[in-house]
């Protein structure tokens, strides 16, 4: 089990995420129990996520770590959560309405912009309620494979992370995970429900991210994996892609163009939501770990070995943004104030790009 995911995960950072030896994850099981420890240097923390909540920002980290920063990233706050586990993702559908998902199955929800925060699942409920549903409710051979799969969750006990987290509205969103999870709400979590039947996933691909493009969604996952929807995610198939590698995540461009990142350097673009790829050229085989879109024809990406770069879809290919402190790049997004807001696994970083090139290199954020 443990040599497929470290075939399929990014080197050094998702290795935090998923290589957890059986014995450390079940001795660690009531973390996701116990309230999150205070931090003396927050901004220093290993951070996974940043999202943006209307003007604010939240960062979402190892051991429960939740950081708010309503100064465009200067400065940032700890806000308590009820659980230890780290923290993988967060979305935000409103400035006060957001998820946050992250180890041993775990959902929370805000309804105050991230200041407090309520557990919705864990990986325990959730292999109880896959065992629920694909022993009694679902029939068929389809559902006997998903069978046996929850009952060895549930045997397993909660060590199978979420990834990401997508809400289309305040009500309907889903989390998807480790070996295939994804679990679906339609009333904003206050039910969660196991929705593996609906992906063309047999053999429990990890998956990694999720965007939303039109009237599409699309999952990204391991060994070339991209699944789509256009039925709100009744129904997810596949995509052909270029690459048989893991996908980490998707950039959404407004307009319907689409980036798919992942590992070694592997960037490719669509104009027309999958059906054709342009492959974009890297200098580094560093694995991408995260983008944004900062318009309809640019975007930025960073990868694990600390370079940031900027496309335009008329320009070509990758740039390079110099004067940027190198550092494992976990996340990026846009401040109000415009300035892109970086965090890494040593905290988190500001970036001006309307200054001149190298003027103005990544600031640390105080502690």
């Amino acid at each position: 089990m443990l040599n497929r995911i470290k075939a399929g995960v990014l080197t050094g950072l998702l290795q935090m995420v998923l290589l957890v030896p059986p014995s450390v994850a079940h001795a660690a099981q009531a973390a996701w129990e116990r309230p999150a420890p205070a931090v003396q240097r927050a901004g220093q923390a290993a951070l996974l996520h940043v999202a943006v909540a209307g003007k604010r920002l939240v960062a979402v980290g190892e051991r429960g770590l939740v950081l708010l920063s309503d100064d465009d990233g200067r400065n940032w706050t700890q806000s308590p959560t009820p659980v230890s586990v780290t923290l993988v993702k967060a979305f935000f559908v409103s400035p006060k309405t957001g998820w946050a998902v992250g180890h041993s199955g775990v959902v929370l929800c805000t309804d105050d912009g991230g200041r407090s925060w309520t557990t919705q699942l864990d990986g325990m409920r959730a292999a109880r309620l896959a065992v629920e549903k694909y022993t009694g409710e679902i029939a068929g051979a389809r559902s006997q494979g998903l069978a046996a799969a929850a009952r060895q969750m549930q045997q397993d006990g909660a060590d199978k992370p979420f990834f990401d987290v997508l809400f289309t509205d305040e009500r309907n969103g889903f989390a998807v995970g480790a070996y295939g999870l994804i679990f679906r709400t339609e009333d904003g979590g206050k039910r969660w429900n196991p929705w593996m039947e609906h992906l063309d996933n047999p053999n429990g691909l990890h998956l990694y991210g999720m965007a939303r493009i039109g009237a599409s969604l699309f999952i990204a996952g391991e060994q070339g994996l991209l699944l789509r929807s256009t039925d709100g995610g009744r129904r997810f198939n596949s995509v052909a892609t270029p690459y048989k590698g893991s996908y980490f995540g998707i950039v959404p461009l407004p307009g319907g163009g689409l980036y798919l990142y992942g590992l070694r350097g592997n960037l490719f673009y669509s104009a027309d939501e999958g059906r054709a790829w342009t492959r974009i050229d890297s200098p580094s085989q560093a694995s991408f770990s995260t983008g944004l879109a900062l318009s309809g024809s640019e975007a930025v990406f960073a990868n694990h070995a600390g370079q940031v770069f900027t496309i335009r879809q008329r320009a070509g290919g990758l740039q390079a943004i110099s004067g940027i402190a190198p550092a494992p790049y976990t996340s990026v997004a846009r401040a109000p104030d415009g300035a892109w807001v970086l965090t890494s696994m040593r905290g988190v970083a500001r970036i001006e790009p309307s200054r001149p090139a190298g003027a103005s290199p990544a600031v640390e954020v105080p502690k």
